[in-house]
């Protein structure tokens, strides 16, 4: 994003990126608490946010081991992960990952994928008609993701998603739920233009 600051403080119309999402869980009746991971030093910044359903864990050196973190302050059967940088899940991708047990919300991949050798050469146009592309939240049973993250941890194993890891250390199926397109990660500076583009549309509709 080459931002001075963590991408998902920086503002998607008037306010911070995660907060769209913060905010949509809240409104959730389903949702019984929400923790909010960063840096030790970004805890002031979240101060605000913070209630008896808002808390605030220290995350680690890696995204997987800040899930880890907060996974062991997670009670209830099931949780939801989801990624701050992605603000525009709505409650319906919710409702239809909650029909699930462990389930992650996905796309069907639009671009013809290619892989490449070293040499930065085509080796392989690879099928499609197969191919995901998979988005946050990803719902799991607790004690499941909890089980696979440890043993990821032991074994130092680093997953591309919380999916992956359940697929490296179980033998549990994980549902695709079909997402939305919208619900793109804010990575890039040009990102904020296409969110502020969605935003603008969802005013409209």
């Amino acid at each position: 994003m080459a931002a001075d600051r963590n991408k998902i403080f920086l503002k998607l119309a008037d306010q911070a990126i995660f907060t769209y999402s913060l905010n949509l869980f809240l409104s959730d009746s389903d949702c019984k608490a929400v923790i909010l991971v960063g840096k030790a030093e970004e805890k002031q910044y979240f101060s605000s946010y913070l209630t008896d359903r808002v808390t605030f864990v220290v995350g680690g050196d890696e995204r997987q081991d800040s899930v880890r973190h907060a996974l062991s302050h997670v009670a209830s059967t099931h949780v939801m992960i989801h990624d701050g940088a992605r603000p525009f899940v709505t409650l319906s991708d919710l409702t239809h990952l909650k029909a699930h047990t462990n389930a992650i919300l996905a796309v069907p991949v639009k671009d013809t994928i290619k892989q490449v050798n070293e040499a930065s050469q085509i080796s392989e146009t690879v099928p499609r008609q197969a191919l995901w592309s998979a988005q946050t939240p990803q719902l799991f049973d607790t004690s499941l993701i909890k089980i696979v993250h440890q043993a990821a941890h032991d074994a130092g194993f680093l997953g591309t998603d919380d999916a992956s890891l359940v697929e490296q250390f179980s033998t549990v199926p994980v549902t695709i739920v079909s997402g939305s397109y919208e619900n793109i990660k804010m990575t890039t500076p040009e990102d904020l233009i296409f969110g502020n583009a969605i935003l603008a549309s969802r005013s409209t509709s």
